[in-house]
C-alpha cells in the first residue's frame, strides 16, 4: 500500500477519501456521482466521508449432537426403548466434552426411553407385550392377505383350510366372509387346565371334546338348525407352540366332506327370553345323554350306568323347574307344557333305572324313560317357539352327541378331526 506523504508545514493531513485509506476498496459509483451496488458487502455512505467497513461476521454456535436427535426420536417412538436411552447417555457424554448442542433433548429422550424401557418389562413379567403382539399381528396379517395363524382364529371367523383338508397339521388359514362357501367356522376357545407342563395330546382331546361340545352350543344354541354337514371340531397346542404360550383349544363348526354356506351362529343375542329358556333346558338334557358310559351293554358296566342315571335324574329335575318357573309370553306355556310334563316323568324313571338291582331293571325303566320325551312334544314347543323344528341326523352331527379330536402339530400349529360319541 502506498503510504502519502507527510504534510508540508503549515498544512493540514488529508483526510481520507470514501473508498480509500486504510486498505479498503473504493464502491462503484452509480450515474450522479453516487454509491452503487457492487460487490462488496457495504454499509452505505459512510458520514463525515469516513471510511466504508464490510458486514460483521455474526459468531459461529457449535453443532446440535446428533445421537441427542436420535435419541429424543427414539423416546418419542418407543419403537427400541433401551436404544434412546443408550443414544441419550452417550450425547451427554459427547456435548460435555465437545461443547455440543443438544443437552435438552438427549436428556428428553433419556427420560422417555427410561419410562418406555420400564413398561417393556412390566409388559413381559405380565404377559401384556405376546397379546399386543397379537393383535398387531392379526391387524397386519388380516390387512395384507387374510392369512392368519390358527393360534390367532377367533370367535365368528370362518376360514378356509389351504388343499381343504381339515385333518392334518395346519399352520395357518384363510379367513373369508361367512355368508360365502367355506370349510369351518370358530364358536370359540377356551384355556386348557394347566400347571406350566404340557399335558400331552391325548390329554387335551379329552378336554377338548368335553370343553368345545359346550363351547359349541353357546355360540349355535339351537343344534336343529345346525346343517347336517357340519361337525364338531379344533385346534389343540403342539409341544412346541405350548413352550411358546400357547395354552388354548380352538372350537369350531367344519365340514370335511364338503362346505358351509353362511353362519351357523344362533347365540343368546338373536333369541329372545322364551326361546333361551327352552333351549338352554333342551340342552342341559342333550349333554347329559352324551355322558353315557362307553360300552355297549349296561351288563358291562351297570354301577356306571346307574351312576349316568342319578345325573339324567338331576338334569331333568332343575331343567323341568326352571321351564315351569319361566315367565312366558302369551299363549306360548300350553304349547311347552307337554315338553315338561314329558321331563318330568321321565325324570321318575331315571330315579328308577339309577337303584336298578340288575341290567334287565335298568332297561326297562331307562326305555321308559326315553318313551316319555316324545319328539313330537319337542317339535310342537319348538314351532311355537319360532325354533328349528326338523330333527337333526344323529350320525355323528353335533345335535346328537358329538365331540371333537384333534393333535399336535408344529410350532403354532394345531390338527383337528371330528368323531361322534
Amino acid at each position: 500500500m502506498e503510504i502519502p506523504p507527510p504534510p508540508a508545514p503549515g498544512q493540514q493531513p488529508q483526510e481520507p477519501q470514501p473508498g480509500q485509506g486504510y486498505g479498503w476498496p473504493a464502491p462503484p459509483q452509480a450515474p450522479g456521482g453516487h454509491p452503487g451496488p457492487g460487490p462488496g458487502p457495504y454499509l452505505g455512505q459512510p458520514m463525515n466521508g469516513g471510511p466504508w467497513y464490510p458486514y460483521p461476521q455474526a459468531p459461529q454456535q457449535p453443532p446440535v449432537s446428533g445421537l441427542a436427535i436420535g435419541s429424543l426420536i427414539a423416546g418419542i417412538l418407543c419403537c427400541i426403548p433401551p436404544l434412546g436411552l443408550i443414544l441419550g447417555v452417550v450425547a451427554l457424554g459427547q456435548i460435555k466434552k465437545k461443547g455440543l448442542r443438544g443437552k435438552g433433548m438427549a436428556v428428553a429422550g433419556v427420560v422417555l426411553s427410561a419410562l418406555s424401557t420400564l413398561l417393556l418389562i412390566v409388559s413381559i413379567a405380565t404377559g401384556g407385550l405376546a397379546d399386543g403382539w397379537r393383535g398387531f399381528k392379526d391387524g397386519w396379517n388380516d390387512s395384507v392377505s387374510g392369512t392368519r395363524s390358527t393360534l390367532d382364529l377367533r370367535k365368528g371367523d370362518c376360514f378356509d383350510v389351504p388343499g381343504g383338508k381339515l385333518e392334518r397339521e395346519v399352520v395357518s388359514v384363510r379367513t373369508v366372509p361367512c355368508k360365502g362357501k367355506h370349510d369351518a367356522e370358530v364358536s370359540g376357545s377356551f384355556r386348557l387346565n394347566e400347571n406350566g407342563v404340557y399335558p400331552g395330546a391325548d390329554a387335551i382331546s379329552t378336554e377338548a371334546d368335553a370343553r368345545c361340545w359346550e363351547v359349541e352350543q353357546a355360540y349355535a344354541m339351537d343344534s336343529w338348525k345346525i346343517p347336517a354337514g357340519a361337525e364338531p371340531y379344533y385346534y389343540t397346542p403342539s409341544p412346541k407352540s405350548w413352550a411358546l404360550g400357547d395354552h388354548s383349544v380352538t372350537c369350531a363348526f367344519a365340514s370335511e366332506g364338503g362346505k358351509l354356506e353362511g353362519s351357523v351362529r344362533n347365540d343368546a343375542g338373536t333369541l329372545d327370553a322364551d326361546q333361551l329358556a327352552f333351549l338352554k333346558a333342551a340342552n342341559d338334557v342333550e349333554r347329559t345323554l352324551a355322558k353315557a358310559p362307553d360300552e355297549d351293554r349296561v351288563e358291562d358296566d351297570l354301577p356306571g350306568f346307574k351312576k349316568w342315571a342319578g345325573e339324567m335324574t338331576g338334569t331333568l329335575g332343575l331343567d323341568a323347574e326352571d321351564l315351569t318357573a319361566h315367565t312366558w309370553s302369551a299363549g306360548k306355556l300350553a304349547s311347552v307344557q307337554a315338553y315338561i310334563d314329558g321331563m318330568k316323568t321321565a325324570q321318575m324313571e331315571w330315579v328308577k333305572a339309577s337303584g336298578a338291582a340288575d341290567a334287565d331293571a335298568f332297561y326297562l325303566h331307562s326305555g321308559a324313560a326315553d318313551k316319555a320325551m316324545k319328539q313330537a312334544d319337542e317339535i310342537a314347543a319348538r314351532a311355537a317357539l319360532g325354533l328349528a323344528t326338523t330333527p337333526p341326523s344323529t350320525d355323528g352331527h353335533p345335535g346328537g352327541g358329538g365331540g371333537g379330536a384333534g393333535g399336535s402339530g408344529g410350532t403354532g400349529s394345531g390338527t383337528g378331526g371330528s368323531k361322534s360319541v
